[in-house]
């Protein structure tokens, strides 16, 4: 904020002295602000969207021309990543010729979801219905889709796990073969 400020004093100083050189100083301060201002907007939008990762997604903005790099999952990213970038105020043109389509690791993306379900399970336990036991339910998950296998006391317990399964990100479908047995 300082240097910011030290800046617009030296334009003052300097616009006193030209006033037509102080003129296209402070132009180029004002789009260098709509611009990094552009490259927030666009960067919240990314966050916002559970397709796109604004950590893989490099945005930046120069003169309103906005410049994508990296990575997406798949077409319907892609599209989205340049239908927001577009869509967002100030935006003269976006370039993404460096905006690469990547198929993500989905036996990597998958075992990470099941770790997940598995705390996501102990949570229920713990927060939910102690019922619950620490062994005995089962999940995986192929290609977002978790499947859930086991043995309950109760049917509140069903609905604790569901409910914090998915809350989970990656989570497309829950497939629940969770039964209730009172002998459990």
């Amino acid at each position: 904020m300082r240097t910011y400020i030290h800046l617009i004093l030296g334009i003052l100083l300097i616009g006193s002295i030209n006033p037509i050189y102080a003129e296209s100083n402070l132009t180029h301060i004002e789009q260098t602000i709509s611009d990094s201002v552009i490259t927030a907007k666009i960067t919240a939008k990314f966050a916002k969207n559970p397709d796109l990762n604004p950590l893989k997604i490099s945005v930046s903005t120069k003169d309103g021309i906005v410049t994508l790099k990296g990575n997406v999952k798949d077409k319907q990213a892609y599209v989205d990543a340049l239908t927001l970038a577009k869509k967002t105020k100030g935006v003269t043109t976006v370039e993404s010729d460096d905006l690469m389509i990547r198929q993500v690791n989905t036996s990597f993306t998958d075992a990470y979801i099941t770790a997940r379900v598995e705390a996501a399970i102990l949570k229920a336990k713990v927060f939910d219905d102690e019922s619950i036991p620490l062994v005995g339910i089962n999940a995986t998950t192929n290609n977002g889709v978790v499947t859930l296998t086991g043995n309950l006391k109760q049917e509140k317990s069903v609905s604790a796990i569901i409910k914090r399964v998915s809350n989970i990100h990656g989570v497309k479908k829950i497939i629940s073969h969770l039964q209730i047995r009172k002998d459990s």
